[in-house]
């Protein structure tokens, strides 16, 4: 059984937000928690692997274009970690552009969302990752 079908939230799962606007991270924490999940927030790539260090996380959703380390640094980072490599982690940013996506894709992100994102292609990509529902 799964949250969408019983109505039961993804009340043990939680979220990593990172970008470094505040504004963006507060959109996306009420998103998530409004579907259940609980979130933490880091402004940059540096400060959300200080909080992997330690915290458990299901998820990770980056920006790409932060200060000190941006979403790519940070993908490569996540994947080459040994305690992190399977961590999904989803990019949200306003680069629409395919080199942009391609390359969040390859270097290893789960999924990618333009900005800004809706609550129902949020849900989408949580249902896939969390329920793995294609």
């Amino acid at each position: 059984m799964n949250a969408t079908d019983s109505g039961i939230p993804w009340k043990d799962k939680s979220i990593l937000i990172v970008d470094d606007y505040p504004a963006v991270r507060k959109a996306i924490k009420d998103i998530v928690t409004g579907l259940g999940a609980s979130a933490r927030e880091a402004k940059n790539g540096l400060e959300a692997l200080e909080i992997l260090k330690n915290g458990k996380f299901d998820l990770v959703v980056s920006d790409l274009v932060m200060p000190e380390m941006d979403g790519f640094e940070l993908t490569e980072a996540i994947r080459n970690s040994p305690n992190h490599r399977s961590l999904p982690l989803v990019i949200i940013s306003t680069h629409d552009d395919a080199k942009y996506i391609f390359r969040a894709l390859h270097l290893g992100a789960d999924d990618y969302i333009v900005k800004p994102p809706s609550v129902e292609m949020l849900k989408t990509v949580l249902v896939r990752i969390f329920d793995h529902e294609w």
